[in-house]
């Protein structure tokens, strides 16, 4: 084989070397949740929320204007618009400020899954994240998972967790592998026991989450089902009011012997450690 034919071939064989690490081997794993950043999301959904609910209240005024200026012949008309509208917007601005000053995080709370995008993981979802040990000496990777098939309800009080309940669709579990998914999902049996869900056990004092800024930190007790398979866990987790939404980030511990769940394996993965972190994102509204 001649010198020209030998370094094509061994070009071929580090292309396909670089190809295969690229989309079988390559770790893509997204950061551990993180409360700065959730609260940069649910601020983002509300300023576009009150971005359009002020130019739809703009409308009106600029009616009464129209108005106004077809009776410019009548001051007396001419004024009578314009102070009518002036009244109905003082009118509005002392509701607006008692409904502010009345806010609390004293009630039922949703989980809600319209903010953010789980393209980028800004949006609500609950996942995992485990350690896989590769083959032929290449190393060790991180393997994440999440899903964003998320439903559940949280009671608060003004500085206490009263219950919870939240439940995630282990069917939408996604990674950066395809072949990761498949094999986690027969790990987990989804077909028979498709959902894990979290019970708060006992009300939990968090503090102080009235207004703005104001963000607790909290180990919260409870019970974790997977697999059909029900064990307690401690929940770690950050918490914080921002405008309308409650935003909750968090992780805990788990040994999947504790639920009946083999750890997956593949081809190219020697092991995977027999404990992981489930991480979870939450925004709720009310």
């Amino acid at each position: 084989m001649d010198r020209r034919r030998l370094a094509l071939v061994v070009i071929g064989v580090v292309a396909v070397a670089v190809i295969g690490w690229w989309f079988l081997l390559r770790s893509a794993a997204p950061p551990s949740p993180d409360l700065a950043s959730a609260v940069e999301t649910a601020s983002a959904a509300q300023t576009g929320s009150t971005a359009a609910t002020s130019t739809t209240v703009t409308h009106p005024t600029t009616s009464s204007a129209y108005e106004t200026t077809t009776t410019t012949q009548a001051p007396v008309a001419t004024t009578a618009p314009t102070t009518t509208t002036a009244a109905a917007a003082a009118s509005t601005v002392p509701a607006t400020t008692t409904a502010v000053a009345a806010a609390s995080t004293a009630g039922t709370w949703a989980v809600d899954t319209d903010i953010g995008s789980f393209s980028d993981f800004t949006s609500t979802w609950v996942g995992y994240r485990v350690q896989e040990v590769l083959g032929n000496g290449i190393g060790s990777a991180t393997a994440v998972g999440r899903t964003p098939l998320v439903v559940g309800s949280v009671v608060l009080t003004d500085d206490a967790i009263e219950a919870v309940e939240v439940t995630a669709d282990l069917r939408g579990l996604r990674s950066d592998k395809v072949y990761r998914d498949g094999k986690v999902r027969s790990a987990l049996h989804t077909d028979d026991h498709p959902t894990a869900t979290f019970a708060l056990v006992g009300p939990v004092t968090l503090g102080d989450l009235d207004g703005d800024g104001m963000s607790v930190d909290a180990v919260v007790p409870g019970t974790i089902t997977i697999n059909g398979m029900t064990g307690p866990v401690d929940v770690t987790l950050a918490a914080t009011l921002v405008g309308d939404v409650v935003t909750v980030v968090g992780s805990f511990p788990i040994v999947f012997a504790d639920h009946g769940i083999e750890a997956p394996g593949a081809s190219i993965v020697v092991s995977v450690e027999d404990h992981g972190i489930v991480e979870f994102q939450l925004f709720l509204t009310r």
